[in-house]
């Protein structure tokens, strides 16, 4: 287990020194100035993320609805320099997750 935490910790520095990781952090902070804005972008984030949960709703005229309520703060000087610099760290980091589960022969008993 030692070295498999040994690596651990070198993914975790290589994801941290990564261009998509290092812009993040530069418009996070950027954002992170202007708490009215940060805050906005925190509710849109929440909003959103709690209609993909939803099964009960039209997606693509809710997302629309969203989309359109929230297209001034949109325009607000980094806000979608922000929210595009988190997906590439998600999707990073969803990729990292998707190889390992590719890769490591796991019995989840879902056939």
């Amino acid at each position: 287990m030692k070295r498999v935490e040994e690596k651990l910790d070198a993914l975790v520095r290589v994801v941290k020194e990564s261009s998509e990781y290092r812009e993040y952090q530069r418009v996070r902070e950027l954002l992170h100035r202007e708490p009215e804005k940060e805050r906005a972008v925190h509710e849109f984030r929440r909003r959103n993320f709690e209609l993909h949960k939803r099964r009960d709703v039209d997606l693509y005229s809710e997302m629309d609805r969203l989309e359109k309520e929230f297209a001034p703060l949109r325009a607000e000087p980094y806000v979608n320099e922000y929210l595009s610099a988190e997906l590439a760290v998600c999707r990073m980091v969803q990729r990292i997750n998707y190889r390992l589960m590719e890769e490591i022969e796991f019995d989840l008993g879902f056939e």
